[in-house]
């Protein structure tokens, strides 16, 4: 990926994204490591947008362990007993040398973003063109959790817009 469009709060939330993947043991950087990593970089008009309509970092990170404890209790593995068993030995989290590469779905949110950035006329990647992009995914992790905490693209999408106005003007 090329980054040198991306403002400088924009590559924090990309890097957070990474920080996030890596603690929670995923084996590529997600559609919801972006969302994350926005809410954890908490600057930008994303961060802004998520946090007026009351995403937190803390509630985006329990519905994502709630999806996964959900999958796996679909194959007949209890996440909770697995913690419970394994006690202090358990930690998900990647060592910190362990590449993580992209998923195909951060990719698509990605390549999504610099339309958006094309679309709206802009000539940097800010926040809100990554979290557009996230959007533009409807059957993506992350959408599924910002529904999972009762926000639907459409009423993200219109906060951004409306957020991108007052800064604007």
């Amino acid at each position: 990926m090329i980054f040198n469009r991306f403002t400088d709060r924009s590559r924090k939330s990309v890097q957070a994204a990474f920080e996030e993947a890596r603690m929670l043991g995923h084996d590529s950087v997600g559609d919801e490591d972006l969302l994350l990593g926005i809410l954890r970089a908490d600057e930008g008009i994303g961060a802004e947008a998520l946090s007026s309509l009351g995403v937190t970092l803390e509630g985006a990170r329990e519905e994502s362990e709630e999806m996964l404890s959900n999958a796996l209790a679909s194959i007949g593995i209890s996440l909770e007993e697995m913690r419970r068993e394994a006690g202090d030995a358990f930690d998900m989290r990647l060592p910190d040398d362990r590449k993580i590469p992209w998923s195909p779905r951060a990719k698509n949110a990605l390549v999504g973003a610099r339309k958006e950035m094309r679309r709206l006329g802009d000539n940097h990647l800010g926040t809100e063109h990554v979290l557009l992009g996230i959007l533009s995914n409807e059957d993506g992790t992350a959408v599924r959790i910002l529904d999972s905490m009762g926000v639907s693209p459409e009423t993200l999408e219109d906060r951004l817009f409306e957020l991108r106005g007052r800064a604007a003007g």
